[in-house]
């Protein structure tokens, strides 16, 4: 996942290169809905809301289709009522309240229904996402309140990779502007514990973003008197 960063980085730094590319920053705000299930059976759930912030880059592919790799931000989190024990976070937790923040690497198609300078937009693709640190609070069974950091681990406790599927539908306008809906759906799981519970993240939020349209530079070779 790290690899994944770094390379949409350079990629986007790259892109910038070239006098088709346009750059852009975009943000706002979202709601994270969890699915949360201990074998099989579903635990009482509340939305987080939170925020989503980064950069873009929109390059030409075909006539009404560009390829829009972006990097983000995200803050996330969730908050989840047991009945029955979860591991992570503990055994005797009753429930838990958690944070956490997000950097997320989206490939996506961006596909324009009109060739019009202002039109509507629908974006698809992978999403690739990685979970810097986070922390969580849950109520004992024994009447102890815990407050800690979240552990993350490749083979147990909270899984730090995850993977998502992204759909982002509105409209962009002439002048570079673009507004949309967007939802992200969760394919991983965020628990690695082999019989813990199975955490399931979806976002859903609403963006509004500013391209920046390169300008070609254009060089006159005719002889000078």
């Amino acid at each position: 996942m790290k690899k994944i960063i770094i390379l949409s980085v350079t990629l986007i730094i790259s892109f910038t290169c070239f006098s088709q590319v346009e750059v852009g920053a975009f943000g706002g705000p979202h709601t994270t809905i969890t699915k949360y299930s201990i074998s099989h059976f579903d635990q009482s759930t509340e939305n987080k809301y939170g925020f989503h912030a980064g950069i873009a880059c929109k390059i030409p592919f075909e006539v009404q289709l560009d390829f829009v790799p972006t990097i983000s931000y995200k803050l996330m989190g969730y908050k989840v009522s047991f009945n029955r024990p979860s591991y992570p976070p503990d055994l005797l937790a009753q429930n838990n309240d958690t944070r956490f923040h997000q950097v997320d690497v989206d490939i996506l198609l961006q596909y324009n229904f009109s060739q019009k300078p202002g039109h509507f937009i629908l974006r698809l693709g992978p999403s690739f996402n990685f979970i810097l640190f986070g922390h969580e609070k849950f109520d004992l069974a024994t009447g102890e309140y815990v407050s800690r950091n979240m552990k993350f681990s490749t083979t147990n406790g909270y899984g730090r990779y995850e993977a998502s599927v992204t759909g982002q539908f509105g409209y962009e306008t002439k002048n570079g502007l673009t507004f949309y809906i967007d939802y992200m759906h969760g394919l991983m799981s965020m628990n690695n514990e082999e019989r813990g519970p199975s955490i399931y993240n979806r976002v859903a939020g609403i963006t509004i973003g500013k391209f920046f349209r390169s300008k070609k530079i254009v060089v006159d070779t005719r002889n000078k008197e």
